[in-house]
């Protein structure tokens, strides 16, 4: 087994990071107890998909299963739906018109966060003409859940749900979930693919890479997801040099089945940072796209603080197609996020919005900023993309959808 240099939470505040609160850090150190305890039974190297679900997920004690914030100005990061009202009302028009065009009648909202998304798109969806009868939110945290309640406390047409609803017949919403799945990480090593888990050294958790040579649960998936990145990316005459770090989300497949299988009819709108898989896997991304997020501190170290980090990687949405064509969805759109709420109507949804307000006043001013945030290149533009994948739907009936009609990028994946 060979080792990188080991990476100890201890330090993560002379990086920079603003130091927890005694209870944030007994509850940060409770969790390391845990991923301690695992590491040592699986023999001193686990996944790094297994310690990010630990992370991440583990009851009660990972970043998405405890009571802490972790969107908007009190929390860790912000999100489009907490950046503008304008992201949520243009999604909604579309999913309204979505429902007519198909014959549906339900929404159903993967990790609704906040809430915020919900109590603006509902503003739409509950206008005079909608089909929409049913609103789920699948929502596993009772953190989050009461959060949630509180900001739809004025809405009633809402419920909460712990699995996927069967029979499932509208449109499925999820905005950044994907990328919050935990991801398998490799290396390269000598024009082959290792693996890098996590051990424990004298400081704290490290990196460790190790061939997947079958001694580890893992090894076999690894091996053929990896193979058939290598084939993909020397179709497109690339290799990635030694000593490159990359990432893939392994689950993605059970994600897409799952969700497939309690789908009747529908659409599934995704919203996600991420690329097509030969321009995530390329050379000049030589450390990924793996990233930690603490109180608006962007970070590297996934060491760092575990249950009070959030821990992401872009997505391949080449992986992603090819998971829901397996899964039997169509890959009906995939464009920029710019390119999406331009074709979607950003602008009309502006102009109404924006009808009576002074220009210099502070509800204009946020309505401006907002809308460059969601649409320059810069900022979320580009480096977030709309997928559309849809479920028994015939073509006839979703021509010309104006939200991917702008930029198509479908060759691309």
């Amino acid at each position: 087994m060979t080792r990188r240099s080991p990476v100890s939470m201890s330090i993560a505040g002379e990086r920079g990071l603003p130091a927890p609160s005694p209870d944030a850090l007994a509850h940060s150190e409770r969790l390391r107890s845990l991923i301690v305890e695992r590491i040592g039974a699986a023999g001193g190297w686990i996944s790094f998909a297994e310690y990010m679900q630990l992370a991440l997920y583990a009851p009660a004690l990972g970043y998405y299963s405890a009571g802490a914030a972790k969107f908007g100005d009190e929390g860790d990061f912000v999100t489009a739906p907490l950046i503008s009202p304008l992201f949520s009302r243009t999604c909604a028009r579309r999913i309204s018109r979505w429902l007519s065009d198909t014959g549906t009648d339900a929404v159903l909202e993967f990790g609704p966060g906040t809430g915020r998304f919900a109590a603006d798109a509902l503003e739409v969806l509950a206008e005079p003409g909608s089909a929409l009868r049913r609103y789920a939110l699948l929502e596993v945290s009772g953190d989050l859940r009461a959060r949630q309640a509180e900001q739809l406390q004025a809405v009633t047409a809402v419920e909460w749900v712990n699995e996927l609803p069967r029979g499932f017949r509208g449109v499925v919403f999820a905005n950044e979930v994907l990328d919050a799945l935990p991801c398998e990480r490799f290396v390269v090593r000598g024009e082959e693919w290792w693996r890098l888990g996590v051990g424990l050294g004298s400081s704290g958790f490290e990196w460790r890479v190790r061939p997947p040579d079958g001694a580890a649960p893992g090894d076999t998936e690894f091996v053929e997801a990896a193979k058939q990145r290598i084939k993909d990316l020397a179709a497109q005459e690339q290799a990635l040099p030694e000593g490159y770090c990359g990432e893939w989300h392994p689950w993605l497949d059970g994600w897409m089945s799952a969700l497939s299988a309690a789908m009747d009819k529908g659409v599934v709108l995704l919203a996600d940072y991420g690329l097509p898989r030969y321009q995530l896997l390329h050379p000049d991304r030589m450390q990924g796209s793996l990233r930690c997020h603490y109180r608006h501190y962007a970070h590297g170290d996934p060491f760092a603080y575990p249950g009070l980090s959030d821990i992401t990687a872009w997505v391949d949405f080449s992986a992603v197609a090819e998971s829901a064509c397996r899964a039997g969805f169509r890959v009906a759109g995939f464009t920029t996020q710019t390119a999406f709420l331009m074709g979607a109507g950003i602008e009309q949804e502006l102009q109404t919005m924006a009808a009576g307000l002074d220009p210099s006043s502070p509800d204009y001013l946020s309505l401006a900023r907002g809308t460059r945030t969601l649409l320059l290149p810069g900022e979320m533009g580009e480096s977030v993309k709309f997928m559309m994948l849809t479920k028994n739907i015939d073509e006839h009936e979703m021509l010309d959808e104006p939200s991917f009609a702008l930029r198509d990028l479908r060759d691309s994946l």
